[in-house]
């Protein structure tokens, strides 16, 4: 005997017979309702285990149909009883965009109901399809079953009652027990049991609606935007309170021959609006004045709508408005279009710049070249002389000794440190390794770059800056360096003694 266990059999009548609505053994009368198998089944109703149904002889079939069947037959029932079928609410939403970019959406929910007087099993919709049952409402509705035990309906499934634009529900009883009974299996087959929509044409005629009011809400945002647009170009035609507008600029951009680079920029802006602003699409388009002397047209269009936005080839300026925005500024985004004589007409501009900027660069290159020849010819004397010069002091009467690594005086070397290393540099970090190594004090006054001259160099000035320091001229930041404090002052003698 098989040990598969069903909980519903098909009596002699073709009615499906819970095993609580049986006699016992063979007296069920009862064959198994699976379409491939029909064998006759026992009713094992013993006090010990649960009642169950098994087949007479071992035939190797599962029973997965029984729940199935009965569930079918429940909704056949039910609908002679005229009883009510929950069915999933229908959920409609649409969205869209206005010019500007912003979502509209709008969303509905229907609780539908559907009261049956009439239900039929597999019944045949097309070529492809069966439906488990089909019910028929009070309201003259028609409604596909499918009942969901081991498989469920897929996207094929679905498309097939799209295709035949039949309302269909699946209900879901794959949780459900194998031994739940007649009433238990009523209430989830008519109230409980999760179900859904495979094909709505309510949810399509819900849609619809919802397009529809959707498409009439953008329909006046739209309206809106371009009365607002209108109000603005107005105003700009009185040319008296012209909105607080981030110019855009053209830019070019050069490098010297010494890596140096600079910009040249313009900031065109318009002098006068004119009015003669006429409608398209997205906003209106008009003309210009900038500078007082050039003509240009202007395009004023809701944000977003940049791309649509179509042009001659003139210069114009595209103002974008944002009315999301309550900050002018932010509301108005500018740039300009078909300015290719501008920007050549700047890159000429810039290019006669570079020219004047390289001369400049020469000028001052062969007037420093002849500085240093004449400085490092000098006597100590007259270089003395420059340098005092330059911080607007008295040269000393008598210099001091010549210091070999230094190629000059002490007099000299402190003071020409004084002057290019700290005079005038508040802020400015200096480095006794670095002074020592310095290419322009290098080339005024000619030292030596060997290491052991260095090294006298590096221990003078560190020795020195040191003293600076003590005196409140400089800041240490770090073992041989300082940060400049006190730069400028008039009494100091950089080439004085100090204790």
């Amino acid at each position: 005997m098989s040990e598969v266990k069903i909980a519903w059999g098909l009596g002699v009548d073709g009615i499906m017979r819970h095993i609580s609505e049986v006699k016992k053994g063979k007296a069920c009368d009862c064959v198994c309702p699976s379409v491939n198998c029909s064998s006759p089944l026992i009713a094992n109703q013993g006090s010990k285990k649960a009642h169950y149904f098994s087949h007479k002889a071992h035939t190797g079939c599962g029973g997965e149909s029984a729940l199935h069947l009965a569930a079918k037959q429940v909704l056949e029932d039910s609908a002679s009883e005229n009883l009510h079928l929950i069915l999933p609410e229908i959920h409609g939403t649409y969205s869209s965009t206005d010019m500007a970019g912003e979502t509209v959406e709008k969303a509905l929910v229907q609780v539908p109901n559907f009261q049956m007087v009439k239900a039929q099993q597999e019944v045949k919709l097309n070529t492809a399809l069966i439906a488990d049952v089909v019910s028929q409402s009070t309201k003259g509705e028609n409604l596909a079953v499918e009942i969901f035990v081991t498989n469920a309906k897929d996207e094929v499934g679905e498309r097939k009652y799209s295709a035949v634009d039949v309302d269909a529900i699946e209900i879901d009883l794959s949780v459900l027990p194998w031994n739940v009974d007649r009433n238990e299996l009523k209430v989830f087959v008519l109230k409980t049991a999760n179900r859904r929509w495979l094909h709505c044409r309510k949810k399509c005629q819900l849609e619809k609606k919802l397009k529809l009011q959707v498409d009439n809400e953008i329909i006046e945002i739209n309206r809106r935007y371009l009365a607002n647009l209108y109000t603005i170009a107005k105003s700009l035609s009185t040319n008296l309170n012209i909105p607080n507008f981030t110019w855009p600029s053209l830019t070019v951009n050069k490098e010297l021959s010494n890596s140096e680079r600079f910009i040249v920029s313009r900031e065109p802006k318009v002098t006068h609006f004119n009015d003669d602003w006429l409608p398209f699409k997205y906003g209106y388009k008009g003309t210009a004045v900038v500078e007082k002397k050039v003509n240009i047209d202007v395009v004023l269009f809701v944000v977003n709508n940049l791309r649509q936005v179509m042009t001659h080839s003139s210069p114009t300026l595209l103002i974008s408005y944002d009315e999301q925005m309550n900050i002018d500024n932010l509301q108005f985004n500018l740039r300009w279009k078909n300015i290719d004589t501008w920007r050549e007409k700047l890159e000429k501009i810039a290019n006669a710049e570079l020219i004047k900027k390289e001369q400049e660069i020469v000028n001052r290159t062969q007037k420093r070249s002849a500085f240093v020849q004449y400085f490092k010819n000098a006597n100590e004397t007259v270089k003395m002389q420059i340098l005092c010069k330059k911080l607007g002091l008295r040269q000393p009467e008598q210099l001091s000794k010549y210091v070999y690594c230094w190629n000059s005086s002490w007099d000299v070397w402190r003071t020409a440190v004084w002057v290019y290393k700290i005079h005038g540099n508040k802020g400015y970090i200096i480095d006794a390794n670095d002074i020592a190594s310095d290419p322009w004090l290098e080339s005024l006054l000619g030292f030596s770059i060997d290491y052991e001259a260095y090294e006298s160099r590096r221990k003078m000035v560190g020795f020195w800056l040191k003293k600076l320091f003590e005196l409140g001229y400089l800041k240490r930041v770090g073992w041989t360096k300082y940060e400049v404090e006190s730069s400028q002052l008039k009494s100091f003698l950089p080439w004085s003694y100090i204790r």
